[in-house]
C-alpha cells in the first residue's frame, strides 16, 4: 500500500478510493457514498475498534484542524521537501504533533473540501513529519502543488481515523 500511495501524483488517487469503497460505505465514511452517486451521509457514524480501512484496524478517531503545505522553500524552511525521516515528501504525507498522532501512523482523514487536489470522499495519509506550528490537535496536509493552490486550501476541520 505504500508504495502505491506514493504514485498517488500519478492519478491513482481514484483508483485507491474506488478500491477502499466497500470496506468504507460499512463505516458510512461522510463522503463516500456522494462520490459513488448515492446520497451522502448526514452525521458521521461512531467508529468502533472493530471496524477497518483499507485492511488496518480502526483504533480511534480525531476531529483535527488541517492546514496544507507544499514543496517550497517557505512551506520548509531549512530542510526542504523532506518529511521527518529524511525521505522526499509525496501526496498522501502529513505532518502531526507526535504527543497526539505518533510519527508513522496511518490515518484515513475525510471531511476537507479541496478536490480536484484531494480525493473526494478521504484518503489514506502517513504521519512521517512534524513541524513547530503543528501543536495539538492539527494536521498539515503535504500537497505537491505551487504555493499559489496549497494557500487556497485555507484552514478546514477534518475528521481522522487512526488505523492501526
Amino acid at each position: 500500500m505504500h508504495d502505491a500511495l506514493r504514485n498517488a501524483g500519478r492519478g491513482i488517487w481514484r483508483h485507491k478510493l474506488v478500491a477502499l469503497a466497500g470496506t468504507l460505505a460499512l463505516l458510512g465514511v461522510p463522503g463516500l457514498m456522494a462520490a459513488h452517486g448515492a446520497a451522502a451521509a448526514a452525521k458521521p457514524p461512531a467508529v468502533h475498534a472493530r471496524q477497518e480501512i483499507d485492511g488496518r484496524r480502526v483504533t480511534g478517531s480525531l476531529r483535527l484542524t488541517a492546514t496544507a503545505y507544499g514543496p517550497s522553500a517557505e512551506d520548509n524552511y531549512p530542510y526542504g521537501a523532506t518529511d521527518y525521516y529524511g525521505q522526499p515528501l509525496v501526496a498522501g504525507d502529513v505532518a502531526v504533533d507526535p504527543s497526539v498522532i505518533p510519527l508513522g501512523s496511518w490515518l484515513w482523514i475525510t471531511g476537507y473540501s479541496f478536490t480536484p487536489y484531494l480525493p473526494a470522499g478521504g484518503f489514506l495519509a502517513h504521519a512521517v513529519d512534524e513541524g513547530g506550528a503543528i501543536q495539538g490537535t492539527r494536521v498539515d496536509i503535504y500537497l505537491d502543488q505551487p504555493g499559489s493552490v496549497v494557500g487556497r486550501f485555507g484552514i478546514q476541520n477534518v475528521q481522522a481515523y487512526v488505523l492501526q
